[in-house]
């Protein structure tokens, strides 16, 4: 490269104005191209090039607290729109969906209180989100309950996660609920690390009830050519991702078995690479295993993802427009 090939593209300053939408508050972190700002721009982007893809699978990989801090409703909003094909979540955000799902709710509380008095109050704290005990348990023994239901019904056939997230979101009546809604929308919702989550301890409940012949009946790889052949039949490829660990790293496992790799991939977390983590992990390291394609349009967002994620779903639905339907093939 040539000296002016480093100097073609010069920073055009932010001009805001009180009118300014919030897709034209990203153009803005567009023009400047810089910093986190820059990618948050790059990020919306992408999304949007995936959502207008007909022949493109959008994967959304879901990990860390962020159903109990607030994204529940985002994300099945976007679920409803199908904007996204297939969900990958942590058991434990799925978890926390059942809890306002059966009437449970999380409030708002502080980083900086002595969790001894909230020990003692039976509530437990997600760092500034306050979740009380009773929920839990009323979550546990309605669940539970569907186990039984769901267990007697499949007459001990054995059920991948996907299967069984179907059979909760069709026993739920929330309209807010993801998992209720990726049941009306036909989207499949995959745990890939289930038992390490409250789902663990529900199924503890269950099992106890139950001789062993009439117990719910759960394998943890039965999943794995289910989601593989929905990346096989896909032409492209798209993920979205907040947070990392299992969930991301289950949507690459897809694509490299398939032998395609991502075409769009967006990862919005604060985890650092040095450390080896694949929460962390640069996509850059993701296109040596073959999980992400060298040419595809992939950015790395380092924030919060309560603050990234609902900004880049407003200002792609902004570009969008109200009267925008996908039609994947």
């Amino acid at each position: 490269m040539k000296r002016e090939d480093f100097l073609r593209e010069p920073v055009v300053h932010m001009k805001l104005n009180s009118k300014m939408t919030v897709n034209g508050f990203i153009q803005q972190f567009g023009n400047s191209g810089c910093f986190g700002a820059g990618r948050l721009s790059t990020a919306c982007d992408i999304f949007e090039r995936m959502i207008r893809d007909d022949e493109c699978t959008i994967f959304l990989a879901i990990a860390g607290a962020v159903v109990p801090a607030g994204l529940r409703t985002v994300i099945s909003d976007i679920i409803r729109k199908k904007l996204v094909d297939v969900i990958v979540s942590t058991g434990a955000n799925m978890v926390h969906d059942l809890i306002e799902a059966l009437g449970g709710h999380h409030y708002k509380g502080h980083w900086l209180v002595n969790d001894s008095v909230l020990y003692g109050y039976h509530i437990y704290r997600i760092y500034d989100v306050f979740v009380p005990e009773e929920d839990f348990t009323k979550a546990d023994v309605a669940v539970a309950d569907m186990f039984d239901e769901i267990a007697k019904e499949s007459n001990s056939r054995t059920l991948s996660s996907r299967e069984l997230t179907r059979e909760i979101g069709a026993r739920l009546k929330d309209p807010k609920s993801i998992l209720r809604t990726a049941y009306e929308a036909n989207i499949p919702v995959f745990l890939p690390a289930i038992r390490d989550s409250e789902f663990g301890v529900i199924y503890q409940f269950h099992m106890k009830k139950h001789s062993k012949d009439k117990i719910l009946q759960v394998d943890a790889f039965k999943e794995v050519p289910e989601i593989i052949e929905i990346a096989k039949k896909s032409p492209r490829l798209g993920m979205v991702v907040i947070g990392g660990g299992v969930p991301r790293n289950a949507i690459q496992h897809a694509a490299v078995t398939v032998g395609k790799g991502l075409d769009h991939a967006v990862v919005i977390t604060m985890d650092r690479p040095e450390t080896g983590g694949l929460s962390g992990s640069t996509l850059e390291e993701t296109v040596s295993w073959g999980k992400v394609k060298k040419k595809a349009g992939k950015v790395m967002v380092i924030g919060d993802a309560l603050i990234v994620f609902p900004l880049m779903v407003a200002a792609v639905l902004e570009r969008l427009g109200d009267k925008f339907v996908r039609r994947i093939t």
